[in-house]
């Protein structure tokens, strides 16, 4: 607030009302789990908001939509890179003693989100295993 910028500004009072919001509502307080959810939800929602902007001809609006996807991006935690993605899932191959990869694979998946979390994207787990397959 120090800074005066007004996208930095809106973007995390938005998201702190979403947090007090979501601890209203489970009426405890909120995990920081639930606060990747909200985070999560939100770049979602923007991301398609600057789908939706690209098609048109406000590029004002456009500019501040994507500052604030790098905002709240800044606030979720790292995920492993592709190649750190996919030594994990050769180790846990080898761990879980994997041989059909094709049939076995929602063990792997399990393993990952019990073992890793929110550390590892979906999106690239499922293309590396997607790359092991072919």
């Amino acid at each position: 607030m120090k800074e005066r910028d007004e996208v930095k500004k809106s973007a995390l009072n938005y998201i702190i009302a979403q947090i007090k919001n979501k601890k209203i509502e489970l009426q405890k307080e909120v995990e920081d789990s639930d606060v990747v959810k909200i985070l999560k939800k939100e770049i979602k929602a923007i991301c398609e908001s600057i789908w939706f902007l690209e098609k048109t001809d406000k590029k004002e609006e456009l500019e501040e939509e994507k500052a604030k996807k790098i905002i709240l991006e800044f606030y979720l935690p790292q995920c492993k890179s592709k190649e750190e993605t996919k030594v994990i899932i050769e180790w846990l191959i080898s761990e879980l003693w994997i041989t059909e990869l094709s049939k076995q694979r929602w063990q792997i998946m399990w393993a990952i989100k019990w073992r890793y979390g929110e550390e590892v994207d979906w999106s690239i787990a499922n293309e590396v295993i997607n790359g092991m397959l072919k």
